[in-house]
């Protein structure tokens, strides 16, 4: 078994702990004692937190009174007041359950000591604040629900308190704590309920098109399918025949004026037969002329009406020649 001398001594009020070399038994052991010395220089050189690092990093590899004792005095002379004094309680517990009443009664003392001095803080939670699956945080620690509503020993500095429940909005406040001697509270109100969003409206089905309707893309105005989806032939084919008997009356006009000129130089009286062909022609001309107009008027008429009317074409242009007309003929249903 390991033996170790101690050497306890008070200066200020604060308690200071030597140990004597320990005897490598094991790796952690070893470590640990390094890092018990290195934390005993760096408190003797002022570096508090750093020489609180290494105490609490060697306890943690093998647990003593007296590292207990070193890191407790770091944290108070680095004013961690609360801390200082739970870890002076930590190791009179620790002291009473090896039998070393020497350093039980050192860290009761400092304890004791310590204990006025602590600030405190109350996080109330009131009844009908407790609400199903609250949770109650002090920066990033859960408190639990046994803390709640009591006044307990807590370092200086600032805190944020944060609360939050399934379904309820959550809360959250910050709280400045003086490094000694302040008491402080702090109430989570109750949370309210969170309305759930309600679902946007399902987006509904284009309807299926209508095979009797056909929907322009561009412009989302229906069209039937018995309306009009091409240009009216028969007015083209109309208007077309308008201007062909109106070219053939010019010929015809053009002919007959030149036989007349004809006639006219030779002396030719009415009943000469060149006469009679030059006035045949102008006869003709008219015709063709007047046929023309009709046709023309026609194609005009069957484009306005057929703009509407999805009816079949059923109109055709027929050509008629007579000694008394000449010309074409509109027949068909409109």
């Amino acid at each position: 078994m390991m033996t170790r001398w101690l050497r306890v001594s008070l200066v200020a009020g604060a308690v200071v702990v030597a140990a004597a070399p320990r005897a490598v038994a094991q790796p952690a052991s070893a470590q640990a004692q390094s890092l018990f010395d290195e934390g005993r220089k760096l408190l003797a050189a002022g570096k508090l937190a750093q020489a609180c690092a290494a105490f609490e990093s060697s306890q943690k590899l093998d647990p003593a009174v007296t590292t207990l004792l070193n890191l407790a005095d770091c944290r108070e002379q680095n004013h961690q007041l609360a801390t200082a004094w739970g870890l002076f309680v930590d190791a009179n517990r620790l002291a009473r359950a090896t039998n070393n009443d020497k350093l039980a009664k050192v860290a009761s003392n400092h304890a004791r000591k310590l204990e006025p001095r602590l600030s405190k803080l109350a996080i109330t939670v009131p009844v009908d604040s407790q609400v199903t699956g609250l949770e109650v945080r002090r920066d990033n620690e859960l408190v639990l629900s046994a803390a709640w509503n009591h006044a307990l020993p807590i370092d200086g500095g600032t805190y944020t308190i944060t609360a939050s429940a399934p379904g309820r909005a959550p809360w959250s406040a910050s709280k400045t704590i003086k490094v000694e001697s302040d008491t402080a509270s702090i109430t989570v109100p109750q949370l309210p309920e969170v309305k759930p969003v309600a679902a946007p409206p399902p987006v509904a089905a284009a309807p299926a098109p209508d095979p009797g309707h056909d929907t322009q893309p561009a412009t989302g105005v229906a069209r039937t399918a018995d309306a009009p989806s091409k240009l009216p032939v028969v007015p083209l084919v109309v208007g077309g025949g308008a201007l062909v008997l109106g070219g053939v009356a010019i010929a015809f006009e053009l002919s007959g004026n030149r036989l007349y000129d004809r006639a006219k130089a030779a002396g030719r009286g009415p009943g000469d037969s060149l006469y009679q062909s030059a006035n045949t022609r102008r006869y003709l001309a008219e015709g063709f002329g007047v046929a023309a107009l009709g046709a023309a008027g026609a194609a005009v008429y069957l484009y306005v009406t057929s703009r509407g009317d999805g009816r079949p074409d059923t109109t055709a242009l027929a050509p008629v020649a007579s000694p008394q007309l000449t010309g074409l003929a509109v027949v068909g249903t409109w």
